[in-house]
């Protein structure tokens, strides 16, 4: 994606979810953040046609009583992050489940134990 100087504009948000965390009365955020129509100003490089595009950010934001924390992440980012929570949920729920009973599936399959 090309550089670009932004100019002055209004920035929108489109709130795609929101998750109420049980624990502490944390509700987390996650939003579609963009200028309108898409430009983000006028392009740097020499080749460019002199509007640069934006497609925006996704924003995070995490609030409870007393603070907010919002971040801004880049699409590269915030599919990491997104990957990192699905490995991290996975490896809760793995730590969750039965350890099976050896001989109760030996004596099952009919396998000496």
């Amino acid at each position: 994606m090309s550089e670009y100087m932004p100019e002055a504009s209004p920035m929108r948000s489109r709130g795609l979810g929101t998750l109420c965390a049980d624990a502490d009365d944390t509700v987390i955020t996650v939003e579609h953040v963009y200028l309108p129509e898409g430009a983000a100003g006028t392009c740097c490089e020499p080749d460019c046609d002199g509007v640069a595009h934006d497609p925006g950010m996704v924003g995070v934001v995490m609030a409870d009583d007393e603070d907010t924390v919002c971040c801004l992440l880049s699409a590269a980012e915030a599919l990491t992050l997104a990957n990192r929570l699905t490995r991290a949920a996975s490896l809760v729920l793995e730590s969750e489940e039965q350890v099976p009973d050896v001989e109760r599936e030996a004596a099952r399959f009919g396998a000496p134990s």
